[in-house]
């Protein structure tokens, strides 16, 4: 295996499964983030996923109608039940073997995490994505990313984005907003940046493991990232 990060925890968003739909999924785009972790398992990483659900429903949306906040996010939780299947055979048209886990019973369908069980999968070969957050309210998807990355042991946590990485505020809508390369727990936390969840930042930290954020979407940042390369931003 080349240099760079043995396992790592990828996080990918509902937004990006939805690709330029918006909501749902979108086939194309489910492919061709497959075939980009799949670049990177090549090479010799070993990688658990965690994905989002925000493409088919997020907690305030559910709100909005009347569905009281911790029924919203547990609704929020099975959304991302029906993106992990769909990912898994994502993967699995990329030639991977992957197995799907929930952090709650769903049917036989998908495996119950369990951390042994999930360790045993991924030092096997193969992709585990995992479903249903923690498997509590109130807890983003991005804090289920960094505990099933200290469960697992990974050596990294990749939370891909719409952006190139970490800035000062959103550059999306602030042309000037301002880049950086590497940033410590404690400044994206007394900065209040958006770009990854609080608790998120916290967990890493506590564990020691480092986060790279970067665009999902450019072609190898992935694989390149694991590699050791810099690209996006380190928070460490």
């Amino acid at each position: 295996m080349s240099p760079g990060y043995r396992r790592a925890l990828v996080k990918i968003s509902g937004e990006a499964l939805a690709g330029g739909r918006g909501y749902g999924l979108d086939k194309a785009k489910a492919l061709w983030i497959a075939g980009e972790i799949a670049k990177a398992q090549q090479e010799g990483r070993e990688i658990g996923v965690v994905v989002g659900g925000g493409n088919i429903l997020r907690g305030i949306d559910a709100a909005s109608v009347g569905v009281p906040a911790l029924v919203g996010d547990q609704m929020g939780m099975v959304a991302t039940v029906l993106n992990a299947l769909a990912f898994k055979a994502a993967l699995e048209s990329e030639g991977i073997t992957a197995v799907a886990m929930c952090a709650f019973p769903v049917g036989g369908f998908l495996e119950v995490f369990q951390r042994e069980k999930a360790l045993e999968h991924i030092g096997l070969g193969r992709v585990v994505v995992f479903a249903g957050g923690t498997g509590h309210p109130c807890f983003t998807t991005d804090s289920a990313a960094a505990l099933r990355a200290a469960e697992i042991e990974a050596d990294v946590l990749v939370k891909g984005t719409q952006v190139r990485g970490v800035f000062d505020k959103d550059p999306r809508i602030h042309p000037d907003a301002r880049f950086f390369e590497t940033i410590s727990p404690d400044e994206v936390l007394a900065r209040r940046l958006q770009v990854i969840d609080a608790a998120c930042v916290d967990i890493l930290a506590r564990k020691k493991i480092p986060a790279i954020v970067l665009n999902l979407h450019e072609v190898g940042n992935i694989a390149k990232a694991l590699a050791g390369e810099k690209i996006g931003t380190t928070i460490a």
